[in-house]
């Protein structure tokens, strides 16, 4: 193995000076570390690689120990590394490149386990340390996202609550004065649930906000999926004709879980909108096509919502549900948010990714086998 002389010293940091410089400085994910921090790079993976060789000569030093100083390493750097998928590849790439380029030239024999060992150690413990850091602060600044919509969300309750009241009373003189009101029952019925739906989703909204407390006055019952897309697709009717876009809505029966109706519904009326509106924005696409598929396993039901508008970019997905994030101009970025919260509360999951011709919404939730 080598000694601790000068020339070991050296050639740690010629190795330490081109892993810098190959993996941080041509890499757009550490433009900010590498700019600021270069030279600090270099000369504490130096000290890390060195620290690394005398626990492998040394087998007093232990593996705790090793531990302990990866940790510590890994506090230096923590508030640089954001993309989980680039911190795992370029720390496998380090591992690969020391025992390589380090260890197996100058080892002498019989070291190479323990090499092995120390060095997975200290790369793991170091990734360990970072993921568990910045998992932290995410949920940190996720705290203060609901914080600052409580804020928002409390002044504009009274607000909304007031036009929404007028309405509500309003619709009802309508409808009992009209001089047939049997011809407009249908509607009446139809404006008066939406009328209600819209006080339940502030109701919903504000209770986002109250994160202990998302289980309040949350009520479950046996729910028909395949009803609530029907009643959501009967919604959107006039919307989907001027659009001009076809619809397919494919179900299978037996869609029965234990949830809220309201929710659900308001989840899936929030996710059929956002289809609209992508193609409102593709005013020139001739075939439009959004479909609804409603699949029952065993356990699960799954919903399949389609649209052939532009796919979700990468960029947007690990985004998309995160509160106040929009890839709409005068957009929110709250739906989603809360459509994830209702899904989760539920027992269910939801995701979005792109299709080679357009953009998929799956929601799975738990299926209640009907007695």
């Amino acid at each position: 193995m080598l000694s601790m002389d000068r020339a070991t010293r050296e050639h740690l940091l010629a190795f330490a000076n081109e892993y810098v410089n190959e993996v941080f400085g041509k890499s757009a994910n550490y433009e900010i570390l590498f700019q600021e921090k270069r030279d600090e790079l270099v000369e504490t993976l130096q000290q890390a690689l060195m620290f690394v060789l005398e626990a492998i000569q040394d087998e007093t030093i232990s593996l705790q120990t090793v531990t302990e100083f990866a940790q510590r390493y890994a506090e230096h750097f923590v508030i640089y590394f954001h993309d989980a998928e680039t911190l795992i590849r370029d720390c496998s790439e380090l591992k690969h490149r020391f025992l390589t380029k380090i260890i197996y030239p100058y080892s002498l024999e019989g070291k190479e386990p323990r090499a092995v060992r120390v060095i997975n150690t200290f790369v793991d413990e170091y990734m360990i340390r970072l993921f568990k850091e910045k998992q932290w602060e995410l949920e940190r600044m996720e705290v203060e996202k609901f914080n600052a919509i409580g804020n928002m969300a409390s002044g504009m309750a009274h607000e909304l609550r007031n036009p929404i009241t007028s309405v509500k009373g309003f619709l009802k003189l309508i409808y009992e004065m009209h001089p047939h009101p049997e011809e407009i029952h249908s509607y009446y019925t139809i404006m008066d649930d939406e009328v209600k739906r819209l006080d339940y989703i502030l109701e919903r909204f504000l209770s986002l906000t109250k994160r202990k407390n998302l289980q309040m006055k949350r009520e479950f019952e046996e729910v028909d999926l395949c009803h609530i897309i029907d009643r959501c697709v009967s919604l959107f009717e006039f919307e989907f004709i001027r659009l001009g876009i076809e619809t397919i809505v494919q179900l299978e029966p037996h869609a029965i879980i234990k949830g809220n109706s309201k929710e659900i519904e308001q989840t899936f009326i929030n996710i059929v909108k956002n289809a609209c509106e992508e193609f409102q924005r593709l005013p020139n696409q001739r075939e439009k096509l959004f479909r609804i598929t409603c699949r029952v396993k065993e356990e699960k039901v799954l919903v399949l919502f389609f649209n052939n508008g532009a796919p979700i970019s990468s960029e947007d997905v690990k985004h998309i549900f995160s509160p106040f994030y929009s890839t709409k101009e005068n957009g929110t970025g709250l739906g989603l948010a809360i459509c994830k919260q209702i899904i989760e509360a539920h027992g269910g999951k939801i995701h979005i990714y792109p299709e080679p011709d357009g953009t998929m919404v799956e929601v799975k939730l738990p299926r209640t086998v009907e007695s």
